[in-house]
């Protein structure tokens, strides 16, 4: 239970040295001792029921997202699931797009770790839209199933990429779309976009949108402190810098 849970982490910190412990939860928490921070995962994201019939699933979408991806099977576009040596073209491919969208990706290694990493209730897979055999656009998908309820599960995007070149074949709503196809088929209920933000991404929040389903708001981050007076000279370190 939760305050198991916090006791056990309390006694960790104590005996480590630890600062404090950064909670992003998907639902409420009793916390006695916490304070409101910065969250690292998104405090709002869109999921699309699996459950529903993939003609359902398309009438929810928007006009213009149906429309590509139609284009993009016309043009000839292909997804596939990729192996782990086909790590190097999502590399490639995702030091493009951080190049070209202005933002700061992790370091290889988290990446490759990410791939590595799995177990009979999750896994973490690359998947490639391709077109003239070449891979234009990638993205990491996590499979999760909850060893509590084994049945349905969630399938959520972590990071992608895309080539500019050949936009106009429309590979990345082609690429979700069969991605979602696929966890639909291994029996996930949900695919969740993981993160919506109209200020902060408004390009990225307009993409995932067209594909219709559910905002979910999360509760807002917390962080559990252990050693006030450490906690206090971090928090002014990440006011001021």
């Amino acid at each position: 239970d939760t305050n198991r849970f916090f006791s056990v982490v309390a006694h960790i910190a104590e005996k480590e040295g630890h600062m404090f412990l950064k909670i992003d939860p998907m639902r409420p928490v009793s916390s006695p001792i916490k304070t409101l921070s910065n969250a690292l995962q998104p405090e709002k994201t869109i999921i699309c029921n699996l459950e529903k019939s993939e003609s359902e699933l398309l009438s929810a979408m928007h006009e213009k997202t149906r429309y590509n991806i139609r284009l993009a099977e016309r043009k000839g576009v292909l997804v596939r699931r990729g192996e782990s040596r086909e790590f190097e073209s999502f590399w490639k491919l995702l030091a493009k797009t951080a190049e070209r969208d202005g933002f700061h990706t992790y370091e290889r290694a988290y990446y490759e770790t990410l791939l590595d990493e799995f177990s009979e209730h999750f896994s973490n897979e690359l998947f490639f839209a391709e077109y003239e055999g070449k891979p234009i656009a990638a993205a990491l998908i996590n499979f999760y199933r909850s060893i509590t309820s084994p049945d349905g599960g969630i399938a959520t995007y972590l990071h992608g990429a895309s080539n500019r070149m050949h936009r106009e074949v429309m590979a990345p709503q082609f690429l979700h779309w069969n991605i979602m196809k696929e966890a639909k088929k291994r029996g996930f209920m949900q695919y969740d976009f993981w993160g919506i933000d109209e200020k902060r991404w408004p390009g990225v929040t307009r993409f995932k949108k067209g594909f219709g389903g559910s905002i979910v708001s999360y509760p807002e981050s917390f962080d559990r402190v252990y050693r006030k007076n450490y906690y206090r000279a971090y928090s002014f370190v990440r006011a001021y810098f």
